[in-house]
């Protein structure tokens, strides 16, 4: 299994929080331990693209600020235009 980028978790998180503000749901949809999860929600935070809210709950949530939004949607179109066709993918990944 190959290892994701740092720029491959940002953009997985940035997503999560899109879909749902909640840490461990977050966590899942990326893919990461707790800690990490953590981590990376503080560094986003951090840098202005994701803030805190409290949730009705009591709980603390995320959600995207308007940086987020705009890297985001910015991440979303660079992986679109770099998409290869399955067909070229499966031949760059079988084994010779």
């Amino acid at each position: 299994m190959r290892k994701r980028s740092n720029l491959e978790i940002y953009f997985d998180v940035l997503r999560a929080v899109s879909e749902t503000g909640k840490p461990t749901h977050i966590g899942n949809y990326a893919a990461l331990s707790w800690k990490d999860t953590m981590k990376c929600l503080r560094f986003l935070e951090s840098k202005g693209f994701i803030r805190t809210v409290n949730s009705k709950n009591g709980r603390i949530e995320y959600k995207l600020t308007r940086k987020g939004l705009e890297a985001l949607e910015a991440l979303q179109k660079i992986v679109e235009a770099l998409r290869l066709p399955r067909q070229i993918i499966q031949l760059l990944d079988a084994d010779y």
